[in-house]
């Protein structure tokens, strides 16, 4: 009996000298955090002490969308409205500089990017750049092979898609030459004959594949974002599926035959718009309200991406 009560004093001084060794070796050699805890601690300081910029300047380049060709309120389209609401939502100076250019197909502005000193300045002193192009591209080669059969019409747009493909990858990397940090917003396309046309399929087809083509090469673009503005400023008002479905239904024309673009824009002509996002003046570019909404889809990218706000 008195041996394995011996025993059991032993074992129990043997733990408590483990214990108290254990007990040393952490008081002399704390354990330090993990991997994962010491970044996470360090990213939440490096959030914590990022400064806001005092001044933001924004390049607006592109076509008539930049221009604000339709916005008879002469707010500049989205870029003055981008503006305002940049300033009073995060409460900082800031100017966007227009180099929107009505009418400019991808290549002509790939031109401008290359020529211009003064648009090449404004890009590297930039915090951000907003990009719209594509829609001229596109609409001009409707103009000119409305009249083709259906095939051939389809087979010019394929061709013209490589094209295009080609200029605004030249064009993305041609930024990115003169300002190589910068983040890029870039807005799609629409269809601006949507509501009358609901059902021609090749042209809805066409913006797709053309948008399709801008966000590749967005995608391949270092700090690059795509805006799409197609549903919304396409269908206006119609974009539950009961309303887009009655809207179908109204409409008699079936495919790129039954449709000529001259025609329609002449037939339009002193009518009030249908869409509520398209001017009446010209029922092609947006009005003040599509402007609003295109900001409103442009500014929460700004939002998402906002490494044009802090110092780096």
């Amino acid at each position: 009996m008195k041996k394995i009560t011996d025993w059991v004093i032993m074992l129990i001084v043997f733990v408590v000298i483990i214990a108290l060794v254990v007990l040393g070796l952490n008081y002399y050699f704390p354990t330090h955090s993990t991997p994962d805890q010491s970044s996470k601690t360090t990213h939440i300081v490096h959030k914590a002490t990022k400064t806001k910029k005092k001044h933001i300047r924004i390049t607006a380049l592109g076509d008539s969308l930049t221009q604000g060709v339709g916005d008879s309120k002469n707010e500049g389209g989205y870029t003055k409205r981008l503006q305002k609401k940049i300033k009073s939502n995060y409460n900082v100076k800031t100017k966007v500089a227009n180099y929107g250019v009505s009418g400019e197909r991808s290549d002509q502005i790939l031109k401008r990017v290359k020529q211009d000193s003064k648009l090449q300045k404004s890009i590297k002193n930039s915090d951000a750049i907003t990009i719209t192009v594509g829609g001229n591209d596109l609409f001009q080669a409707l103009q000119k092979y409305s009249t083709a059969s259906s095939g051939e019409f389809t087979l010019s747009l394929e061709k013209l898609n490589i094209k295009y493909a080609t200029h605004v990858q030249d064009l993305l990397k041609q930024v990115r030459k003169y300002n190589s940090n910068a983040p890029i917003y870039v807005v799609g396309i629409y269809n601006p004959f949507f509501v009358y046309f609901p059902n021609i399929t090749q042209i809805n087809k066409a913006i797709t594949n053309f948008d399709e083509t801008t966000q590749a090469a967005v995608s391949q673009t270092k700090s690059a974002y795509f805006i799409s503005v197609n549903k919304l400023l396409s269908r206006g008002q119609y974009q539950s599926a009961k309303s887009l479905s009655e809207l179908k239904q109204s409409s008699t024309a079936k495919s790129i035959d039954d449709m000529q673009i001259s025609k329609v824009e002449k037939n339009l002509e002193n009518t009030k718009e249908k869409n509520i996002y398209i001017s009446s003046s010209d029922h092609f570019h947006p009005n003040p309200t599509g402007y609003d909404q295109m900001t409103r889809l442009l500014l929460r990218s700004l939002h998402t991406h906002d490494q044009w706000l802090y110092e780096e």
